[in-house]
């Protein structure tokens, strides 16, 4: 399997303890390590709601089915005060946190055809502005 990794240069690891580090540029292929079905894949959504009561409404309150149809589980979710920025600019008011069994789990939840019409709603109603970032986790201990 090869992921295509976006973004920075400089290098990237598919985990701190993984083969697979590779130096690469911005769209560079990097082959996933063995591990990457096993290791838990965690999706932060990071966003600034702009009509609560409609993004709850229309797309908030529907998700939880989703999620645990897909192997999701939240961690976390929270905004406001419980939200603390150590270091850096970063403005989110709104953060999720939410843990898959894998990558392939994860992106099978994005791009199901029940989700479709939730983010299209999300981003055609302008409920919010967000960033959506998975991130392939270490492999969990047996």
């Amino acid at each position: 399997m090869v992921m295509r990794i976006s973004g920075f240069a400089g290098v990237v690891c598919a985990g701190l303890l993984s083969a697979a580090c590779a130096s690469v540029g911005d769209t560079a292929p990097v082959a996933a390590s063995p591990a990457a079905e096993t290791a838990p894949a965690y999706m932060l959504v990071l966003g600034q709601i702009h009509d609560r009561d409609a993004f709850m409404a229309g797309y908030a309150s529907k998700l939880a089915p989703l999620y645990e149809k897909y192997g999701g589980t939240y961690l976390a979710v929270t905004g406001g005060p419980s939200v603390e920025i150590l270091e850096g600019d970063y403005s989110a008011a709104s953060v999720v946190i939410g843990k898959w069994k894998n990558m392939e789990a994860a992106r099978a939840f994005w791009n199901s055809p029940e989700y479709a019409p939730l983010k299209a709603a999300r981003i055609d109603n302008q409920w919010g502005d967000f960033d959506v970032i998975l991130v392939q986790g270490l492999p969990e201990p047996d």
